[in-house]
């Protein structure tokens, strides 16, 4: 038989391709501090566009509600479009500049009072920790030399690292002129984004197609694809709006309750919020310190509003406008929030549940696709071991140990 001059040609390829790749592989390995300098530089460049697609992502749901909208109007039908575009970004501007006329200059406020009051507020503090420990004078001693310890460093950090960095900070936004020339690129790409939003998506879909040619893997990936959409979605919208209720309500109950602070504590207990389980107790940490340096009483009943304020988000609220939208349970929540708050930080956090259902999401139908190929059950119920299959099994592995142990003997006995 003679042999195939396409096989030795396939087979060349292979083996081509293979060295390539691991020779590229170790180059990335050596080079990588120096390809990841490249890739930062690249991502740097291409900020303002990743930002417009952030938004153009963020802000489609409120684009295509009003789209909605402006078709019913029949004045309106053919410039739908564009008409709900404009409003998007209209909202999204009114909203952010609600923000910053209503709630930033109250936030300044607090915080500039927060830094003015907090060395009298610390010296009330050491004064009624001294007068419960004036019966013990060496205990008091050495408690108040490290508290005034203390005290002097956080007041010399305070003076010259974060009045310092905040000067930093805030120079270099105003100085910076390259910041609203990004934000302007980027507001025209999210409105680029939205107006051709399914051309985009259709050229995206094109390529793939172009590249993989199974049809069966492209259906997969499709339908995957879209399951990631609405995780992400549903969650990050869900969330925002969540916490935007929660900060509101916190408000309100604070100044009723007299609270001080109350606006910047409800934006750290809001903000916080994103963040799914452990965010409002994340925010209740330093906003339960600001209100403790004030009164330890009303720091007392603002743990306890946190606490009813965490169940009300996480049994009614939370809910009723997530639903199941992740389908995690809280176990995979929290393993989410570990592994991705370690590997990229605050974002992680925030991020890390929708990122881990989809991975939950991709292994689920990998293992259901398996278990089909092996005509088995897909639901996990069906591989749940109640008491009584538990001692059945006990039992059968049981006697299959003494049968092994006879035959071993029988084996033995006849040796002799």
């Amino acid at each position: 038989m003679k042999p195939n001059k396409k096989s030795y040609f396939r087979l060349g390829i292979t083996i081509f391709s293979s060295l390539a790749v691991t020779i590229l592989f170790f180059f990335l390995i050596l080079r990588f501090q120096e390809i990841s300098s490249y890739i930062g530089f690249i991502l740097s460049a291409i900020q303002p566009v990743v930002i417009g697609m952030v938004f153009a992502y963020l802000l489609c749901p409120v684009a295509k509600f009003l789209e909605r909208q402006c078709r019913r109007i029949k004045i309106l039908t053919h410039a739908a479009r564009l008409i709900s575009v404009l409003l998007t970004i209209l909202l999204a501007f009114g909203v952010l500049g609600m923000f910053c006329a209503l709630i930033l200059p109250q936030l300044v406020d607090s915080v500039r009072s927060l830094v003015e009051d907090l060395p009298h507020l610390l010296e009330v503090q050491l004064t009624r920790l001294s007068t419960y420990l004036e019966s013990d004078s060496e205990a008091a001693d050495t408690v108040m030399q490290m508290i005034t310890s203390m005290e002097t460093s956080l007041m010399s950090w305070i003076k010259t690292n974060l009045f310092a960095t905040v000067s930093t900070v805030a120079s270099s936004v105003l100085s910076i002129g390259s910041a609203l020339v990004n934000l302007v690129v980027s507001v025209i790409v999210t409105i680029y984004l939205l107006l051709e939003r399914e051309h985009y998506i259709a050229q995206c879909r094109k390529l793939f197609y172009a590249v993989s040619r199974n049809k069966r893997f492209n259906c997969v990936v499709m339908e995957t694809m879209h399951q990631v959409n609405q995780i992400f979605s549903g969650f990050i919208s869900g969330k925002l709006l969540d916490s935007l209720i929660v900060g509101i309500i916190c408000f309100v109950c604070l100044t009723i309750l007299q609270m001080p602070y109350a606006l910047l504590v409800s934006v750290i207990v809001g903000v916080t919020n994103i963040i799914p389980m452990f965010g409002p107790f994340i925010g209740a940490i330093p906003s339960a310190f600001l209100v403790l340096l004030v009164s330890p009483t009303k720091c007392l009943i603002f743990l306890i509003f946190i606490i009813i304020l965490q169940q009300l988000d996480g049994n009614i609220i939370g809910p009723r406008i997530l639903g199941n939208s992740t389908g995690l349970s809280a176990l995979y929540v929290t393993v989410a929030m570990l592994l991705f708050g370690k590997l990229m930080g605050f974002l992680g956090m925030i991020v890390g549940v929708p990122l881990f259902a989809t991975l939950y999401y991709i292994v689920k139908r990998m293992a259901e696709y398996s278990l089909r190929k092996q005509e088995m059950p897909i639901s996990t119920q069906e591989y749940e071991i109640d008491t009584a299959e538990q001692e059945s099994i006990e039992k059968i592995e049981e006697a299959v140990k003494k049968e092994q142990a006879a035959k071993t003997e029988s084996k033995e006995k006849n040796k002799i």
